[in-house]
């Protein structure tokens, strides 16, 4: 059987656009044992791919949020270093991308690969949350995010595919999905057993950014507060921060099987982000949203569990209430319509 090759690109500010990457592509692959798929990442996104098996070549990485005791600067700034990123990998691209050999592009939110892809006419689909951005709060942020936003719609409209997370234009070319997670590898049952879970567990999670560093202090502080004997704590930093242990609260730093984490657990704490929220879902865990100010994504899905920012402070109060409610329904995700779309997609694209 003929190998049928091509790339997928990875937004690497955090870890969120990875995993849902990983996720499509292993769907992907059950469906089709002649795909090869080589990802396209930069640091820290690179990390989890290559950890969960697949290909990987080196892309810059994209910019981090700037932020302040979990309140991001103004945002003209990252888009400043957003543009400068942008002219980085273009040139990366046009040095290492093979667009004869690799026939397609499947794109979360890397929206540079996606212009290389589309002018060098290959077949393009873009995972997206939504083709625009609302995060400007100043004057000077919105007017760079304006032009910013017009100039990622034009991308998006002209790619085959868009697979819109969220709220979008009704294009001719946009499919709406539901939340994508990967699988968990175990029961419940036996991944406690595995990571040693005696006690009731809460895990703080705070995503691959450096922004969560907020949230760590604030929810083992309200845990050594609370004494609770009966609970343990484990903190995920992420790549780009360092927790200290302490009594009853035990450390890693990167894990790329997060998602089972998140099913042993009794409760998560996250700063939420999309994928660690809808991990939990799936996974039936409570959850404790704690969304940075100012980060407009994070504050929509912390929003749509009921929390906002302030909460940071009432966590001593949240936690024992959370941990009572017990384990939760599972909520269904979206993981096999998204990958029918893309399998018909790349039936158009094998055709061409």
């Amino acid at each position: 059987m003929e190998e049928f090759r091509g790339y997928f690109s990875v937004h690497s500010q955090g870890l969120g656009h990875a995993t849902r990457g990983v996720a499509l592509a292993r769907g992907l692959i059950d469906r089709r044992r002649d795909l090869y798929l080589l990802f396209l990442a930069g640091s820290p996104a690179l990390d989890l791919v290559v950890a969960n098996g697949f290909d990987a070549l080196t892309m810059p990485p994209a910019p981090d949020w700037r932020s302040t005791d979990g309140v991001l600067g103004p945002v003209w700034r990252w888009y400043r270093d957003y543009g400068r990123y942008l002219r980085v990998a273009r040139r990366f691209l046009e040095r290492e991308a093979d667009w004869d050999y690799y026939r397609f592009l499947l794109s979360d939110s890397e929206l540079a690969s996606a212009r290389e892809a589309i002018n060098h006419r290959v077949p393009t689909a873009l995972i997206l949350d939504a083709p625009r951005h609302d995060f400007a709060r100043d004057p000077l942020s919105s007017l760079i995010e304006g032009p910013a936003n017009f100039w990622a719609s034009r991308i998006a409209r002209r790619a085959d595919l868009v697979l819109a997370a969220e709220r979008s234009p009704n294009w001719p070319n946009v499919r709406h999905i539901g939340p994508i997670v990967r699988s968990f590898s175990a029961s419940r049952e036996r991944l406690r057993e595995d990571f040693v879970f005696r006690k009731k567990t809460v895990l703080v999670t705070v995503g691959g950014t450096a922004v969560g560093e907020f949230l760590i202090r604030a929810a083992v502080h309200a845990f050594r507060e609370l004494k609770m004997d009966e609970v343990s704590m484990v903190v995920v930093s992420g790549p780009k921060l360092k927790a200290d242990p302490a009594s009853g609260v035990y450390t890693y730093g990167f894990l790329p099987n997060l998602q089972d984490y998140v099913l042993a657990a009794d409760l998560v704490i996250t700063t939420a982000g999309k994928g660690t929220v809808n991990e939990a879902l799936a996974a039936g865990t409570p959850v404790i949203a704690i969304p940075p100010k100012g980060h407009a994504e994070a504050e929509r899905n912390a929003a749509a569990l009921g929390y906002r920012s302030e909460d940071l402070h009432r966590l001593k109060e949240l936690i024992p209430q959370k941990l009572a409610l017990g384990r939760l329904p599972p909520k269904p995700m979206g993981n096999d319509q998204a990958v029918e779309f893309l399998i018909e997609f790349l039936e158009r694209a094998e055709n061409r």
